[in-house]
Order: structure tokens, then C-alpha cells, then sequence
């Protein structure tokens, strides 16, 4: 990858359109999910630019010069990073009909602790806004565990039970049903780079991309309704 120097150096002797490479790494949902269908504007205003999209169950490292745009589930903190919100998403249970039509019926949240969960491994979460289950249900009974959220929608979808899944993966989903929509919870996406990357004109038509795209996505990102 790049490094800083090369970064910088590149943006005194470009042409006035952005060129070049950018690697951008977001945890494996939003990248897969949401933002790879929604690039293709970018290089419509760019076509010099090139992306890389490292989509990955864990934080992707701006420190450790992993890539120089990076998009967490918490806020970083380092004062050599420059941060902002990216947005608010909304993640609610779904489960397929097969599962509904064979398990205890769900009325209300109460019955919640009659069905089987699918969920994370607790023990290789790489952040704390993965642990939501027990905001749900007290003691759920989860099945089925894995690192990665794309694989606990296919889960979902061959009727295993129930998975908590953002909405802009679900909701539009025809082989998954949402249930008690009054039961959800809200996170943040929260993006971020080095500081002084940030005053590089490729890396910041990326960044601004990015936060467009998502100001645009409300009511994919936060749900029906919204």
C-alpha cells in the first residue's frame, strides 16, 4: 500500500482530476451490502480514481496503514485521526416464513426466548456494538454462530431461526420476513483517516462520496418508515 509520503507527494503533481488508488476498509455488512452497489457514480465523476474495498468482519487499521480511508462501529479516538459520523443505521429480527411456519408462534417479545438464535461468536467480536442479542431476549437460544453478518442472513434465509440484521441488508430481502418492528436498535457508523491524509484531494472525494451516498440512503440504512 501507499504510504503517507508517496500519498501526498502525488497530490503536488497530479492534474486537477483526482488519480490514483485509495483503499477504503469497512467492516464486512456495509461494504458487501450496501456500498459496493453504490460506487459506480464515484468513478462516473473520476474515472482516475481507482478503489480498493477491503470488506472484512474487523476494524481495519488506519494506524497500522491498512488503508487510508477506514470506516469503524465506534469512534475513534487517536488525536492523529480526523473522524466524523458516517451515519445511523437501524438493525431489527428477521427470520424466514419456513422458520415462522414450523417454530412457537412470536406475538410479542416475550416469545421471543422459545426460538432459536442466530448470532455472533461472542469470543471474536471485534467490537462491543456487536453484543445486542441480550437487548432482545434475556437468555436467547442461539443455534447458530458466526464471524460474519452475511453469513448469519443465509442462515436466516434457509430458515435456521432468527437473526438481528441491519436493515439495509433485510428489509428488501424477499426471503426474509421482519418481525415485531417495534423491536429494533440504532447504531453508528463512524468514518475516518490520518490527519494529514485528509487534506489529500484524491482521498477526499472518496470521503465525501461516501458520506453523500449515505446521507442519500436514510430510509435503506435506518429502515422502512424512517
Amino acid at each position: 500500500m501507499e504510504n503517507v509520503a508517496l500519498l501526498v507527494q502525488e497530490e503536488i503533481t497530479q492534474s486537477s482530476a483526482p488519480l490514483g488508488k485509495i483503499r477504503v476498509g469497512v467492516t464486512e455488512g456495509l461494504g458487501v451490502k450496501f456500498l459496493a452497489s453504490r460506487m459506480v457514480g464515484l468513478f462516473e465523476r473520476y474515472p482516475g480514481l481507482e478503489v480498493e474495498l477491503v470488506a472484512v468482519p474487523r476494524f481495519v487499521s488506519i494506524l497500522n496503514r491498512e488503508a487510508e480511508i477506514s470506516i469503524h462501529l465506534e469512534r475513534p479516538s487517536a488525536d492523529m485521526l480526523v473522524t466524523r459520523k458516517l451515519t445511523d443505521y437501524r438493525l431489527a429480527l428477521y427470520a424466514s416464513q419456513a422458520y415462522l411456519d414450523r417454530a412457537p408462534p412470536l406475538r410479542s417479545r416475550e416469545d421471543l426466548g422459545r426460538h432459536a438464535w442466530i448470532g455472533y461468536v461472542d469470543d471474536l467480536l471485534f467490537s462491543q456494538e456487536l453484543m445486542f442479542l441480550n437487548s432482545f431476549c434475556r437468555n436467547p437460544q442461539v443455534v447458530f454462530h458466526s464471524t460474519s453478518v452475511i453469513a448469519q442472513q443465509e442462515a436466516a434465509r434457509s430458515g435456521l431461526g432468527i437473526a438481528v440484521l441491519p436493515c439495509y441488508m433485510a428489509a428488501a430481502d424477499p426471503q426474509l420476513v421482519p418481525l415485531l418492528p417495534a423491536e429494533s436498535i440504532q447504531r453508528a457508523y463512524w468514518i475516518s483517516t490520518r490527519r494529514e491524509l485528509h487534506k489529500s484531494v484524491r482521498l477526499r472525494v472518496v470521503w465525501d462520496y461516501l458520506v453523500e451516498q449515505c446521507a442519500a440512503q436514510q430510509q435503506v440504512l435506518l429502515g422502512p418508515g424512517i
